[in-house]
This record gives C-alpha cells, sequence and structure tokens, in this order.
C-alpha cells in the first residue's frame, strides 16, 4: 500500500477552525448583542461550515483508522483523535444549523476531551512527533477546552470560561497552523527528494 499522508491538511484545517471556534465562542459568549437578532444566521452559516468539517473529519479519520497509513505509534496519535474531531464538529453544527439547547452537546463534547487529553500526554511521555512539548500542548489545550466546554451552558461561568477557551484554542490554533506549514513544506520536499 502507498504511502498517504493527509497531516499537513488536517493540521492546517484543525487551525482554521480552532480560529472560527474562537470567533464563535466571541459572538455567543462574549459580546452576545454585537449581531442582536441576526446572531442565529451567522450561527447557522457556522453551522454549516462546522457540519462540513465535521463530515470530513469524521470519513477521513475513520478511514485512517481502519487503514492505518502512518508508521507505527502515530496511528495512533494521529489517525485516531481525528474523527472525535469530527463528531464534535458534526454536534457543533446541527447545535448551530437548527439552533439547539447547547448544554447537552456540550456534556456530549467534554465526554469527548477526555481521550484527546489522554493522547496529549502519549506524546509527551513518549516523545512523539518532531516536536513533542508542542504537539503536546496542542492537544491537550483541545482536551481541556472540550471537558471543560459545559461551563458555557451556565450563566455563573460562561464568560470567565469562553475568554479560558479563547486562551487555549488560540494556543492550539497557533501550534496546528504552524506545524501543519511546516508539514506541507516538509511533505512536498520529502516526495521531490524522492523523484
Amino acid at each position: 500500500m502507498a504511502f498517504v499522508n493527509l497531516l499537513d491538511l488536517w493540521l492546517l484545517l484543525l487551525g482554521s477552525t480552532l480560529f472560527v471556534t474562537i470567533y464563535w465562542l466571541y459572538i455567543n459568549f462574549v459580546n452576545p448583542m454585537k449581531y442582536g437578532e441576526s446572531l442565529y444566521e451567522v450561527n447557522r452559516g457556522l453551522g454549516y461550515f462546522y457540519l462540513l468539517i465535521g463530515i470530513y473529519s469524521f470519513l477521513t479519520g475513520l478511514w485512517a483508522s481502519f487503514t492505518w497509513p502512518l508508521p507505527g505509534p502515530y496511528n495512533i496519535i494521529l489517525s485516531d483523535p481525528w474523527p472525535i474531531f469530527g463528531v464534535a464538529m458534526i454536534l457543533l453544527g446541527l447545535t448551530n444549523i437548527y439552533n439547539l439547547n447547547l448544554r447537552g452537546v456540550l456534556y456530549g463534547i467534554s465526554a469527548l476531551g477526555l481521550p484527546i487529553i489522554f493522547y496529549g500526554l502519549a506524546i509527551w511521555s513518549y516523545g512523539l512527533t518532531r516536536a513533542p512539548t508542542f504537539s503536546g500542548l496542542m492537544y491537550v489545550s483541545i482536551g481541556v477546552s472540550a471537558l471543560l466546554s459545559p461551563l458555557l451552558a451556565f450563566e455563573t461561568t460562561k464568560k470567565f470560561s469562553s475568554y479560558l477557551f479563547i486562551i487555549l484554542l488560540f494556543i492550539a490554533g497557533i501550534l496546528a497552523l504552524y506545524t501543519g506549514y511546516n508539514a506541507v513544506f516538509g511533505h512536498i520536499a520529502a516526495f521531490l527528494e524522492q523523484g
């Protein structure tokens, strides 16, 4: 089987989606009056984005989980979290499209955060990837944001937690985009060297 590597694209999509999510957090929890009555329409548009990214992530993540295109343990830490991300995005997408109550969805997303934290800890523990400190930090930042996301459903904690998640997702987004950028050029260079 030929070596197929979608990691560069996955990382770029992850990073850009995290920045879209920062925007979503801002308009819904930090400054919900900014869009007033049109907030539902903005959220609905974002919902379609989340839904399509979610479907893509879920399907390509399942493909990678079944085919194991990467070397050894990298299949576990890089392929397995991708469909989990897809499920979270599908949930967020449907919630925004149909203006559903966010509380139940956030509890579901919270459950999805724990495995991501464990993958980050495994990256640190085994020194996986070229930059395990940054890769692990990216995973843990995303996982903690997901794990604590139900705090957004409560009046007393939603504003503070949204600021916390914005910081964590900003860190993870920068790391994903930086790593993805390097992967694009690194993968292309490696294929060019092979002829």
